[in-house]
């Protein structure tokens, strides 16, 4: 679903990414995985298409990332790690906007996600303005858009930053339903239990480049960690060797 090929970034002198490479195959729940300032955001950015890599390529779904970006968000849901909406628009319009971009019916649409909207208790709070909307419930808000159109691929940077502990442990459950429904799932964090709880594989990068790529259980091996936080810290540390 998800091909990234020798892919670097610059942004005049200052280098984001380098020969960054890795796939996430269709129908996984797949992490990215590091420190804050590793390069997270600006990948999910080029596969969004809001910006272009200095070289290397990105494919979603045999479609070039930039090339194709106005149809590769038919495909994609992407939650960013800080939600901004319209200043004059509720969150009920907000979805509804959305719904009509995508070329949805829109009460269809708007059926078709409340159910979620009640789970995340989020709907008492549609008729408010979304940009009154506290962080927590920009997420939620922001989720529900991701989800709206009911796409192959998720991109979900930091997704359960401003989340409370009720709402975090409902958005496992929304991902592993999504996965089950036939959607890939690629989502950053720096949260070891989420990748744990979630995710199949993982790559790991810092300071713009690929450190390590496999299966949990291939992380933790090729590392001799007890468990997932040991390996990430073993990864990213500098050693001496």
């Amino acid at each position: 679903m998800v091909i990234v090929e020798q892919v670097s970034k610059r942004f005049g002198e200052k280098v984001a990414l380098t020969n960054v490479s890795f796939s996430v195959p269709t129908g996984q729940i797949f992490g990215l995985l590091g420190p804050n300032g590793a390069g997270k955001t600006t990948l999910f950015r080029l596969l969004m298409g809001i910006l272009k890599s200095s070289s290397g390529s990105l494919t979603i779904d045999g479609r070039d990332a930039f090339e194709d970006r106005v149809e590769v968000k038919r495909l994609v849901g992407f939650l960013p790690d800080e939600p901004v909406f319209y200043s004059y628009l509720s969150g009920q319009e907000v979805l509804e906007m959305s719904a009509a971009l995508h070329g949805l019916d829109v009460k269809a649409a708007m059926s078709r996600i409340m159910p979620i909207c009640h789970r995340l208790g989020l709907s008492s709070a549609l008729g408010q303005f979304a940009e009154d909307y506290s962080r927590g419930m920009k997420k939620k808000l922001g989720l529900l858009l991701a989800l709206l159109h009911q796409p192959k691929l998720l991109i979900l940077d930091e997704p359960t930053n401003g989340l409370d502990v009720e709402a975090t442990h409902l958005f496992y459950d929304l991902m592993r339903e999504a996965a089950a429904d036939g959607s890939t799932i690629l989502f950053s964090t720096h949260l070891m239990d989420h990748v744990s709880k979630l995710c199949s594989s993982a790559v790991v990068i810092n300071h713009g480049r690929v450190i390590s790529a496999g299966t949990l259980d291939e992380l933790l091996t090729m590392t001799c960690s007890a468990s997932l936080e040991e390996a990430f810290l073993k990864l990213i540390r500098p050693t001496d060797e």
